[in-house]
């Protein structure tokens, strides 16, 4: 949902508010580990005592899970100024997530932990138009 205010002398300022809502993504569930070896040499190869990176067996259906939902409201107000009928500077403030919701964003297979998607970030910007 998006709702817009313009208020001011000649509608000048404008503030937003946008409410963001949608289903977890989906993903492939993990069904085990194991030792991922190549045997690059067969004859120096330590099978008993090798640390060898991690390797994961995926379920043979593809993106059968799904994440949970999330949602983030996001806010900015904006003030522009008309110097001529061809330039205008528009200078807009705005924050992302306003309310620091942590909405998951995947879940890190090796490790099991959870890495969430964006927290409350503002952030200021201009805009010259000539």
């Amino acid at each position: 949902m998006l709702g817009t205010y313009s208020f001011g002398k000649k509608q000048a300022w404008e503030f937003s508010l946008r409410w963001n809502m949608g289903s977890g993504f989906p993903f492939t569930r993990t069904q085990g580990f194991y030792q991922n070896n190549n045997f690059d040499d067969l004859l120096l190869t330590d099978i008993l005592t090798g640390n060898y990176d991690l390797g994961t067996i995926l379920s043979a259906k593809r993106n059968d899970g799904r994440l949970s939902y999330y949602h983030r409201l996001d806010a900015s107000l904006k003030r522009t100024v008309e110097f001529s009928k061809n330039s205008s500077l528009e200078a807009v403030l705005s924050v992302t997530n306003v309310y620091n919701r942590e909405n998951i964003f995947y879940v890190d297979r090796i490790s099991n932990k959870r890495v969430n998607q964006l927290p409350i970030l503002p952030s200021v910007g201009l805009t010259f138009k000539f």
